[in-house]
């Protein structure tokens, strides 16, 4: 029982340092409306539109692109005169919708059915995949998603990322998840209290976001039956995407052009520069938390941004959410993608890996060093939780204290990918 709680904490402090794909902040990080003079020479041959562009961000930690967007220059690079609007991850379909931000980026999944109701969003780029693990218990007698049938299902909102890829390979495999006739059943929890779900029984399975998926997984030693980030059907798609908004792609394409080029380039920097990437997020307070544990949390994704991976994932997901009633049976699925993805005129995915300065040595060094990183990160958080959050009821008002620090670290954080 003190090994369950342990680990419970060490998930609850991940939902704060996590929420694209938010941690609280300390400070708001200064916008730019403009670049520096040098800059503007730079690149006043890329774009004459003077046009703000409204990018939202809540604060999360795998919105690393975006931080290094700003903080290494890669928006200021290519002329772009932007302002933060900070937005919770939930919040975002609805910030677009009021035009309270013109771009962004977040899960795909979760947009597509808000898409399909008239949300005035425009696909852009792929930025990296995995996200989604589905676990059980090493000993449960569910060894395939054929062995669903039946079970009760614990994910963190029924719209949420792994719940529509749970979805997915039921529907693939043959299981009814209609709402009148469904063979499974599902339960909504929060991400951090899923494993306790799943340990006391309430739910024979869960569907979790990376890396709080990982976590689970290593130290209770869960079975992953569906792994997003190597399953042949999934490893390949991506699962978070940039986007802007329709009056973007129609009044200020080239703005668009050189969001997305931005952001990807960052991407491909992450990518090739976790920790330095982890400490310039807490050091310029982007996220709170510690860089060296933020470090192996930004391990678990693998940051290598497309073009026409955008698209690509946009033509499985789509057709695969029609097929599982989250976009009208109605709608034209080839239209639906022609119109939600933004064919960028002029980009490249060859382009951005030159401009953005990463060498494919430094990429091939990066994934040597991302081998085994969940099981890194869970061993050193628990361990460092153990002092301060024994089951064991305190012998001495000291003890209580320091107790009670464990509570502190859990109110001060939220989660990047974690949708409730």
């Amino acid at each position: 029982m003190k090994r369950f709680l342990t680990a419970i904490l060490s998930l609850a402090l991940l939902t704060g340092s996590l929420t694209a794909c938010g941690s609280t902040q300390q400070t708001e990080p200064a916008s730019n409306t403009g670049s520096t003079e040098e800059n503007a020479a730079q690149t006043a041959e890329n774009t004459a539109d003077d046009y703000v562009l409204k990018i939202g961000y809540g604060g999360g930690l795998c919105e690393a692109p975006l931080h290094i967007a700003v903080e290494k220059g890669y928006f200021d690079k290519v002329g772009l005169k932007y302002e933060l609007e900070r937005v919770d991850a939930a919040e975002t379909a609805s910030a677009v919708g009021s035009g309270k931000i013109d771009a962004g980026f977040g899960l795909l999944g979760k947009f597509l059915q808000p898409i399909d109701n008239g949300l005035p969003m425009r696909v852009t780029a792929g930025i990296h995949t995995g996200c989604t693990k589905v676990l059980v218990p090493g000993d449960s007698d569910v060894h395939s998603v054929a062995d669903l049938k039946g079970k009760k299902i614990g994910v963190p909102g029924l719209g949420a990322a792994p719940a529509i890829i749970v979805k997915r390979s039921l529907a693939k495999e043959g299981i009814d998840i209609s709402a009148e006739n469904s063979e499974v059943e599902f339960s909504v929890f929060s991400m951090s209290d899923l494993p306790s779900a799943l340990a006391n029984g309430a739910v024979d399975v869960v569907a979790m976001s990376d890396p709080q998926g990982s976590v689970a997984e290593a130290e209770y030693g869960l079975r992953c039956i569906i792994d997003t980030a190597k399953d042949d059907d999934y490893k390949d798609e991506y699962c978070c995407i940039s986007f802007v908004t329709d009056d973007i792609k129609t009044n200020h394409p080239e703005v668009a052009k050189i969001f997305t080029k931005a952001i990807m380039e960052a991407s491909l920097w992450v990518q090739a520069n976790p920790d330095e990437t982890a400490k310039i997020q807490v050091e310029k307070n982007w996220v709170s938390g510690d860089a060296e544990f933020n470090a192996s949390v930004l391990k678990q994704y693998n940051y290598k941004p497309s073009l026409q991976g955008g698209l690509e994932a946009l033509k499985i997901s789509a057709p695969a959410l029609k097929d599982i009633g989250l976009i009208k049976e109605t709608t034209d699925i080839d239209e639906f993608i022609n119109t939600t993805f933004y064919e960028l005129e002029g980009l490249t995915d060859e382009e951005i890996f030159e401009d953005s300065g990463v060498t494919a040595e430094e990429l091939e060094a990066s994934a040597k060093a991302k081998s085994d990183s969940a099981s890194v990160l869970s061993t050193q958080k628990l361990e460092e939780l153990e002092d301060c959050c024994a089951e064991d009821e305190p012998e001495n008002k000291e003890e209580h204290e320091e107790k009670d620090c464990c509570k502190h670290k859990q109110e001060e954080k939220k989660d990047c990918c974690e949708e409730e």
